[in-house]
């Protein structure tokens, strides 16, 4: 007979969650000690949301949100929602262009984004991302699916939302607008 305690579901989940916001909320006190000691200056982004990703992903999302509203009211939705996000590459063979997973735990949020990599980054992210902001709103796919003209129907491995949609049209646009203006 084992003596172990089971864990609460979503133990995991709430775990990283205040990992986190912990690791968040430390960032500044160890720049400062970093600034103090003269050791090198850690990098702290700019993006109130939380944004989980290796180096090549931080850029793409960074260019997302230099050039797009949209992009830059994703990541304030999600900051307000306590959100976070880790982005993934995802296989270059893979059936769709990019998915996300999701798990929710005392109000909160976490998601894996899988971008393959090839195609349009950030426009591929921001159409998951809208997703996850789906996911933090509460929205029903499943049930939302079942009712006609909702905007959300099942696709292939899962659902797909007129929002998103929307999002990946809006966020061309301002790519497109961004880069037809001059540089200063």
């Amino acid at each position: 007979m084992s003596l172990r305690r089971r864990r609460p579901r979503g133990y995991l989940l709430g775990l990283c969650v205040v990992t986190a916001a912990v690791v968040g909320s430390s960032i500044e006190a160890v720049t400062a000690q970093a600034s103090t000691d003269g050791a090198a200056k850690l990098r702290i982004d700019p993006w109130p949301c939380r944004i989980v990703a290796a180096q090549t992903l931080r850029e793409a999302f960074q260019q997302g949100w230099e050039r797009s509203k949209t992009v830059r009211g994703q990541c304030e939705e999600l900051a307000g929602a306590r959100a976070v996000v880790k982005l993934e590459w995802s296989r270059a063979d893979s059936q769709s262009h990019a998915n996300s997973g999701m798990s929710e735990s005392n109000g909160a949020v976490a998601a894996t984004v899988r971008i393959p990599p090839v195609g349009d980054t950030i426009v591929l992210l921001a159409h998951e991302l809208q997703h996850v902001i789906e996911k933090t709103r509460g929205l029903d796919l499943d049930r939302e699916a079942k009712r006609p003209g909702s905007g959300v129907w099942k696709a292939v491995g899962g659902y797909e939302t007129q929002a998103a949609i929307d999002v990946t049209r809006q966020v061309s646009s301002e790519l497109r607008e961004a880069q037809e203006r001059p540089r200063k």
